[in-house]
């Protein structure tokens, strides 16, 4: 029986052994971002990428050389706009100055994308090797009806304020992908000691059960839940859609200032692609034995990041 112990603890105190990993150095490359959009110029972000282990943060390209091709021809070559900055980062939550953070330029060119157009760029620079991106931008989306209705006057029925109600036609000539967000535009009072108001928008968090949207953790009776409802037309390919979301939000109780916009946004395939890996990664269930992470699309060839088309109509509904 001695024997065997001592067998054991040798075992135990043997299983120890340190192993040097060689990883190799990170060749940086270029990252390039940007949603071509039928109502804004079109803005690119270009910066490079970065190893796992390196403690750098992302830094802009300023002196890259971009070509944006509409249907094959040449438009020009995008330049950075030093009025085009951003100075502050949006969260779906909140948003706060980025007053230690280095500014965002963007490369633009003073054009608007057509819809149906195919838009492809060429971006070249001395340290890195050159890429490539394609997309297109899809057709007009055809709106038929949408309208919001106050719930506050059955909430034993009702398990939230309000519900919006959309209706459009689906184009059946070719594959669709949709986004629909609703914003709050608001005054906030920032400080009770100074007479200082900031407007600020945001979207607000929806709730459905309509089978075309993602179906994830149940909450409230819902299927879905979020800020973003983003789903293709695989259920309803050439009809006509109707779709509706309850929102916490009271219509009765509106604030001074306060404003509702609807964001109606038809993808391109990429686009698509690009923000359903962003939600997935978003809304994984954390385990306790871990999940693996959703890779992030990119469509950038020989790079990384997403080049896509966007189609996007907005519609008040209050005031």
């Amino acid at each position: 029986m001695r024997k065997i112990i001592i067998l054991a603890l040798v075992l135990l105190f043997s299983c120890e052994k340190v192993v040097e990993l060689n990883i190799p150095s990170h060749q940086p490359r270029l990252v390039v971002n940007g949603i071509l959009d039928t109502d804004s110029i079109p803005s690119i972000f270009v910066s490079y990428s970065s190893g796992a282990f390196e403690q750098t943060e992302i830094s802009c390209v300023l002196d890259a050389n971009i070509l944006l091709y509409e249907d094959g021809l040449l438009l020009g070559e995008m330049t950075i706009n030093p009025n085009e900055v951003d100075t502050f980062i949006i969260t779906e939550d909140n948003w706060w100055n980025q007053i230690n953070s280095q500014s965002i330029y963007y490369y633009q060119l003073n054009t608007y994308p057509s819809v149906g157009s195919t838009y492809s760029i060429d971006v070249t620079h001395n340290d890195y090797a050159s890429v490539s991106a394609t997309t297109s931008i899809p057709e007009n989306l055809e709106l038929v009806d949408f309208n919001i209705v106050d719930n506050s006057n059955n909430s034993e029925t009702m398990i939230y304020n309000a519900t919006f109600n959309l209706t459009f036609n689906d184009n059946p000539s070719q594959k669709n992908y949709y986004r629909i967000r609703l914003f709050l535009h608001t005054v906030v009072h920032e400080y009770e000691e100074a007479d200082e108001f900031t407007e600020k928008s945001y979207p607000l968090i929806l709730y459905s059960n309509d089978p075309s949207l993602s179906q994830g953790i149940p909450w409230d009776g819902y299927t879905f839940s979020g800020r973003t409802a983003l789903f293709s037309d695989d259920l309803f390919n050439g009809e006509q859609k109707s779709i509706s979301f309850d929102m916490e939000y009271k219509l009765s109780g509106i604030e001074y200032g306060d404003s509702l916009f609807l964001q109606v946004t038809s993808f391109s395939e990429d686009g698509y692609k690009y923000f359903n890996s962003l939600e997935r990664n978003r809304d994984r269930f954390i385990s306790p034995f871990g999940t693996e992470p959703v890779p992030v699309y990119s469509n950038v060839n020989n790079g990384i990041g997403i080049f896509a088309g966007g189609n996007s109509i907005y519609l008040p509904l209050l005031p």
